[in-house]
């Protein structure tokens, strides 16, 4: 989310914390088009990268310097070497054309070394000669003769061309860092295992790397010599040089490090605060880490992963510290190294309080309010955040109104869909979701408005909303979806009925009943999903049965059990229904957690449908037909076929149920179509 959170990943924390480096305490900018409504509270870390990437650091990554990338450099970008060769007035032509050529080929095929040997024979001034040494050097490095490479680099390190001059340096370092991570990956890009760096071999190429840096503090490769120092200080797991490497670089303006921001959070999340995949043999203990990290930015990521815990604070469960959190006496004693983000660092013992200690009011004392601002850094919006959480964890009455309140400023990329989910989530929890459907409502994200009207509202909202010509007609859609299913399978016939009437004609039959979560995904990420499909309604209208058990259709049916509640055959039929169409499905299970959005209980009266209750219903019903209790049999053994696994919800049965259930229909219902086509039990 768009507040600094344990929960978070440390990736978004820490581009979060950049982006108010970049914004001075303005706040970022929402990026152009953008518009509320369409933004999520909760977001990818992609999604977030892709909203916070500046146009510096897209050109930046286009136009990164590529010595020796060979057949991998971009096709947009020209060959250094070529355009040195091409410019250089000391060649003769026919030297510049072998050079060229023998510059093209794929770095590891034999036509590059055969092209080389003929730049060799043909090359006769001195000049000339040095780049063809180069094209020698390179073709070392490239397999892995990094001895000889380095040996050819150095020895070009006085060469007259100017470019051969600073690359051959810059390459005398790049050599020695591959050779100083020998053997240190195994095929699957992890550390090897029982690898350990040679110090001597990563100092040799830190000596060369620094060597090129006081030659050409602000060279072509510059940039670059810095990331190779950075990876040398981390295959020596030398935490202290990489946290003060990388706290430089926070302060630097992304065109003059030559690394995004996206990239360098990524880069400190791989390298120095742990990894993706986990690889013991690649993490850093998080001990030494909270040891030797002195950048405000980098220890607040830390602590923020140290004060994850196994329960949230809400919930009300231990009355102390989760066993393994950071400790608020480790916290406290970091105080020294967050003199330039004091804020930050008070945000960081209200976290402690409210996560680890369980003490709301604490926050509330810890944090002033400062709701009504024009607009929001991260660090602020997450500071006024972790103040509404602790009114909501205590009872206060203010709560709904201090989020209002921080609207107006919540201007930043995700923050105001943040305030809606809270918005949201408040009104449910007190009762009122109509609140969140009136006219003038904040909460505007589709998916926090469907995931209610889906999980929680009574028959009269999703009627409203249904009729509501003001509300968007994915909602309405919805709301009538959800109105009818429910009416459908709790036994309201009658308003099933005349709710119907509702349904144009004319509306779709095939897709899913799927809320819209995916909004985000469809408008910011380029191959994201395409926006939600029409909600099918037409399912309601249409009349597909089993060809053997032969049903009215759903508004048949329905108006059979208007006349008679219990009718088997009817109730069989709405079974079916829900069976036949893989529309409903997303509404037969629902998976709303109880302290996620939508997770109270719901308004509308009954309980969730499941075909299991129907076909024992049937079983138990003395006014069932033989066919009717032979076709409820067929369906309760089959909801375990073929995989064993429970398909039509309800307790599960065990076993031997089933197993009575297969010999019940095989004997006392022989001859019906069901007994003989029934040939297993699971």
């Amino acid at each position: 989310m768009a507040l600094l959170s344990p929960a978070n990943d440390t990736r978004v924390n820490l581009l979060l914390l950049m982006a108010d480096l970049r914004s001075g305490g303005r706040g970022v900018t929402q990026r152009a088009g953008a518009t509320s409504g369409v933004e999520a509270p909760l977001f990818l870390w992609e999604q977030l990268a892709s909203r916070l990437g500046s146009p510096a650091d897209r050109a930046m990554l286009r136009n990164r310097d590529s010595a020796e990338q060979g057949d991998a450099a971009s096709s947009e970008l020209r060959d250094p070497f070529t355009v040195a060769v091409q410019a250089d007035h000391l060649l003769r032509p026919e030297e510049r054309d072998v050079l060229v050529a023998a510059r093209a080929p794929a770095p590891l095929s034999d036509a590059a070394a055969s092209a080389i040997a003929n730049a060799q024979n043909v090359c006769r001034t001195p000049a000339a000669k040095e780049y063809v040494l180069y094209l020698q050097g390179a073709s070392a490095f490239w397999h892995g003769d990094y001895d000889k490479a380095a040996a050819v680099f150095l020895s070009l390190q006085d060469a007259k061309p100017a470019w051969v001059r600073e690359t051959a340096a810059y390459m005398v370092g790049r050599t020695l860092t591959n050779r100083a991570q020998t053997g240190a990956f195994d095929q699957y890009g992890s550390f090897a295992q029982n690898w350990q760096a040679d110090s001597a071999k990563v100092s040799d190429s830190e000596t060369a790397l620094d060597h090129y840096l006081r030659q050409y503090p602000k060279g072509l490769y510059a940039q670059s010599a810095r990331g190779l120092k950075r990876r040398g200080y981390w295959l020596a797991r030398d935490t202290v040089r990489l946290q003060q490497e990388y706290s430089e670089l926070l302060l630097m303006p992304p065109e003059e490090r030559n690394v995004s921001d996206v990239e360098l959070a990524q880069e400190i999340d791989n390298k120095l605060l742990g990894v993706a995949d986990g690889d013991p043999r690649q993490k850093i203990p998080e001990e030494t880490l909270l040891r030797e990290v002195r950048n405000p930015l980098l220890l607040a990521v830390l602590d923020l992963r140290a004060m994850r815990t196994s329960e949230p604070a809400s919930t009300g469960v231990s009355a102390g510290k989760d066993d393994g959190a950071l400790t608020l006496v480790a916290l406290q004693q970091q105080k020294p190294y967050f003199a330039t983000q004091m804020p930050l660092f008070e945000y960081l013992l209200a976290i402690h309080a409210f996560y680890v200690e369980h003490r709301p009011a604490d926050v509330l004392r810890m944090l002033p309010d400062a709701a009504r601002q024009t607009s929001f850094t991260y660090v602020q919006f997450s500071r006024q955040m972790l103040r509404g959480l602790a009114l909501e964890a205590t009872g206060d009455r203010n709560a709904l109104a201090f989020w209002t309140q921080m609207l107006p400023g919540a201007t930043s990329a995700y923050q105001r869909p943040t305030l809606e989910l809270a918005i949201a989530y408040h009104e449910e929890r007190s009762g009122e979701i109509r609140e969140v459907f009136a006219s003038g409502s904040p909460v505007r994200y589709p998916y926090l408005r469907e995931v209610l009207l889906a999980n929680v509202a009574d028959a009269g909202l999703l009627r409203a909303q249904a009729k509501n010509t003001s509300a968007p007609q994915r909602e309405r859609d919805i709301a009538l979806f959800t109105l009818l299913y429910k009416e459908a399978t709790r036994g309201k016939p009658a308003e099933f009925l005349k709710d119907l009437t509702l349904v144009p004609a004319s509306a779709p039959t095939e897709g899913y009943y799927m809320l819209d979560d995916d909004m985000e995904n469809s408008y910011f990420v380029p191959d994201g999903p395409s926006p939600p499909a029409d909600i099918p309604l037409g399912v309601f209208l249409h009349n597909k049965t089993d060809a053997r058990f032969r049903c009215p259709g759903l508004r048949g049916s329905e108006e059979q059990l208007a006349k008679e509640p219990a009718a088997p055959t009817a109730q069989l039929c709405v079974a079916d229904f829900i069976r036949l169409n893989a529309a409903l499905s997303n509404l037969v299970s629902p998976s709303t957690r109880a302290d996620d959005l939508g997770g109270t209980p719901s308004q509308f009266p009954g309980v969730d449908f499941a075909r299991m209750d129907t076909y024992k219903a049937v079983l138990a019903n003395a006014k069932s037909s033989r066919e009717d209790k032979a076709y409820a049999l067929y369906r309760a053994v089959n909801c375990y076929g073929p995989s064993g696994n429970n398909a039509c919800g309800g307790d599960d049965v065990p076993l031997r149920q089933r197993k009575t259930w297969f010999t019940t229909l095989k004997h006392e219902y022989a001859g019906t179509y069901w007994a003989n086509a029934q040939q297993y039990y699971w």
